[in-house]
C-alpha cells in the first residue's frame, strides 16, 4: 500500500507508476515518514485496480481541471429527445454540440453545460435526459478534438446502449 498526497488530498493505492522526473525531500524529524518524493505540474490518475499513474499535465488537462472548478459539466444525451430540444432552444447555457453516430441508427450528442446550477436543475427537470461524463471516457476526450463529429468507429470498445 502506498500513500499519495495530491493537492491536499490523501489517497491509498496499491501501485504507483510515475512517468515524470521527481525530486526527494528528507524529513528526518517526522515520526511517520523519513522522506517523500515530490513532483510538479502533474496529473494523478487512479484506475479501477487502485493503481496510481502520475503523468505530465497537458494543456488539455489544465483546461479540463479549470472547467471542473468553474462547474462546467460534460454530458452525453440522445439526439432529438426532449432534453436536446431544450438545449437547442437555449433553456440551458451550453457549449457547441458534437454528434456521435451509434450503432443501429442511434445518435448521441456531447456538450458542456456551462453553469453548475443549471446542470443541477436540468438533472431534476430531465431525470433521464442526459448522463454526466467522466474525464476518463473516450467520448469525453474526443469532444476536445477538432471537428463537430465523433466517429464511433474510432472507439470500438464502447457501447452507449449498455445501460438501457
Amino acid at each position: 500500500m502506498w500513500v499519495v498526497k495530491f493537492h491536499g488530498e490523501t489517497y491509498y493505492v496499491e501501485h504507483v507508476d510515475c512517468d515524470v522526473s521527481w525530486s526527494t525531500k528528507e524529513t528526518p524529524s517526522n515520526s511517520h515518514t523519513k522522506g517523500s518524493i515530490k513532483v510538479k505540474n502533474v496529473l494523478l490518475t487512479i484506475d479501477d485496480d487502485n493503481c496510481a499513474r502520475i503523468t505530465n499535465l497537458t494543456l488539455i488537462d489544465k483546461i479540463r481541471l479549470r472547467n471542473q472548478k468553474l462547474g462546467i459539466t460534460r454530458i452525453i444525451f440522445r439526439y432529438g429527445d426532449r432534453f436536446h430540444a431544450a438545449l437547442k432552444n437555449n433553456e440551458f447555457k451550453h457549449s457547441p454540440f458534437k454528434n456521435v453516430s451509434g450503432g443501429c441508427g442511434t445518435s448521441w450528442v456531447v456538450c458542456d453545460l456551462l453553469r453548475k446550477e443549471e446542470a443541477s436543475f436540468a438533472a431534476l427537470k430531465y431525470p433521464n435526459g442526459f448522463r454526466i461524463m467522466s474525464a476518463n471516457e473516450a467520448y469525453y476526450k474526443a469532444y476536445d478534438a477538432p471537428g463537430t463529429y465523433i466517429d464511433e468507429d474510432d472507439y470500438p470498445d464502447l457501447d452507449l446502449d449498455e445501460d438501457e
